[in-house]
């Protein structure tokens, strides 16, 4: 369903839906006043995804739960000793 913004002088901005894209959707009537309103043109919004999200999306895959066990143990920390004469 198309939605195409539209700038009101006296109430300011609105944005109608539309069933279809056929027709000339330069002017509409403002709801609230009922005066005729211009169109306002927005640049595309554009982003690009890496190649496996975007796979991903297509699939419908979701996120693979893990739990603790399957993820294996953490790598220990090492002890930061800042005065190596008092150790202990």
């Amino acid at each position: 369903m198309p939605s195409y913004t539209f700038r009101c002088e006296d109430c300011g901005n609105f944005t109608l839906f539309f069933k279809s894209m056929s027709g000339n959707k330069s002017t509409a009537e403002c709801p609230d006043c009922h005066s005729l309103s211009s169109r306002v043109y927005f640049a595309p919004n554009l982003h690009k995804l890496s190649r496996a999200v975007s796979s991903r999306i297509e699939k419908g895959m979701e996120p693979q739960r893990m739990t603790h066990a399957e993820l294996g143990a953490k790598p220990a920390k090492k002890k930061k000793v800042n005065r190596p004469w008092q150790v202990g």
